[in-house]
């Protein structure tokens, strides 16, 4: 019976003192509580938690934790514990800290909060987009940040590398790359920007940190995908002209700039396909000459690109020993003087090329016969087919040029379907269904000098 009294008597006292401890009567019983001392710090503040009882050290740095992990040392002092980072903490980062702990009466504790860095210029806006496709020579590299900061700057890890100027607002919230030269196209580029930042604690010391990481690509680069005459041509005609076809349409401004032919040759330039190809019509190729034609980088695309290497070709002109200027004209006495005109003279078979007054070439050729004859009278081009086909005699009419409504056109020999050529005795007789004939090259030689437009004139 003693013992039952003295068991009861021992469970009532730890009762009591358990009561008494909450109520903190007694001091050495009482249980321990942590508090974040400062919940807002900067990068390189330590983290402080203050004890408002007695604890054991050991039991409590075992069991720290931060959370994004953290490489830090702690030390004691008092009733506080101090976190010191080796590194400084990322800045607008919440951190969550937890610990457990004993007291020198063996009882247990655990503490649990989160605390805040502040926070320093950020990214908000970056052009171009990741994995964009761009016109490397209108969209520079942009950064914009939600804030400046006169104690950070900005580096960039740019692969492949490239020379580029900086540009950055008075207030360093915008920042702009800009390359020195255009890009060049079909490449795929890693940028990643760099933020470095001063210590507070001391300005020699400066810290770096990964704001932005991002590809682009620039767009394919304009081409020169043929040009003809082809390299090493030969036998190229009076008139003939330098046709350059481009991967996409290409911006006209200035292309003289970019086109030099040796020897030099006056001429015009004329687009087509929505200046996708370029004609350079020459005022006349010299006879029994090589000619050198460049197209040089730097042409741009009319939606993005550039032309980045230089194109060239070269081709012999005509022989001289044939020419056909040797034939008597047309008319002595030009019946237009001022621009381009055709005259044919059914009397000599002759047919005469005139610019501004000028003879510019005399070519024979074959009109119709007596019971089909070549219309006469004023005329123009009405349109132009290098090589059209009749249904009615089933053969083809290579550089047709249609002078009349009714079929009537200049065009070269007569070709059957098997290649044969028709006629070539016949130039200077009229023999044809009305067309006018001319020989191989000459025909050639006169598509590509007229236009459509150009008067002819048919006359005895």
């Amino acid at each position: 019976m003693k013992k039952l009294i003295f068991v009861s008597s021992f469970a009532i006292i730890i009762v009591l003192a358990a009561i008494l401890s909450f109520s903190g009567a007694i001091p050495f019983l009482k249980i321990t509580k942590a508090q974040l001392l400062t919940k807002l710090i900067n990068i390189e503040d330590p983290i402080v938690i203050s004890f408002d009882g007695p604890f054991v050290p050991h039991t409590i740095e075992s069991s720290f934790n931060i959370s994004p992990g953290v490489v830090g040392k702690i030390s004691f002092n008092g009733n506080q514990m101090t976190f010191i980072p080796v590194v400084p903490l990322q800045p607008g980062t919440e951190y969550k800290v937890s610990l457990k702990g004993l007291t020198p009466t063996a009882m247990g504790f655990s503490f649990s909060d989160t605390l805040s860095t502040k926070s320093l210029p950020k990214i908000i806006a970056v052009s171009p987009a990741n994995n964009a496709t761009i016109d490397p020579l209108k969209t520079p590299i942009k950064f914009d940040l939600d804030e400046g900061n006169k104690n950070s700057r900005l580096d960039f890890n740019i692969v492949p590398a490239f020379k580029y100027a900086l540009f950055v607002s008075d207030d360093r919230k915008s920042f702009e790359i800009k390359p020195e030269e255009p890009l060049p196209g079909d490449t795929k580029y890693q940028v990643v920007a760099f933020e470095s930042y001063a210590s507070e604690k001391d300005a020699r010391i400066w810290y770096k940190r990964e704001i932005a990481n991002f590809q682009f690509q620039t767009s394919s680069p304009v081409k020169v995908e043929q040009i003809i005459p082809a390299d090493k041509t030969a036998d190229v005609k009076e008139f003939t002209p330098v046709k350059a076809i481009f991967s996409k349409p290409v911006v006209p401004d200035n292309i003289k700039d970019f086109i030099e032919i040796t020897p030099n040759v006056a001429g015009n330039i004329e687009w087509q396909e929505d200046n996708k190809v370029m004609l350079f019509k020459p005022q006349k190729w010299a006879g029994n000459t090589d000619y050198s034609v460049k197209i040089k980088p730097g042409i741009k695309g009319k939606d993005d690109g550039l032309l980045e290497q230089e194109v060239q070709t070269t081709f012999h002109s005509f022989d001289t020993s044939g020419l056909a200027s040797k034939l008597g004209s047309a008319n002595n006495d030009p019946y237009i003087k001022k621009g381009k005109y055709i005259d044919i003279n059914l009397t000599k078979q002759i047919l005469t090329i005139y610019e501004d007054g000028v003879n510019m070439g005399n070519y024979r050729v074959s009109t119709g016969k007596r019971v089909m004859p070549t219309p006469t009278g004023n005329f123009s081009i009405l349109n132009k087919r290098k090589r059209a086909w009749s249904k009615k005699y089933k053969l083809f009419m290579p550089y047709f040029m249609g002078f009349t409504n009714q079929g009537h056109g200049i065009h070269e020999l007569p070709e059957w379907p098997n290649g044969y050529k028709e006629g070539a005795n016949h130039l200077g007789v009229p023999v044809s269904h009305g067309c006018v004939r001319m020989g191989v090259g000459p025909a050639e030689t006169v598509y590509y000098w007229a236009d459509i437009g150009t008067p002819v004139h048919i006359h005895y």
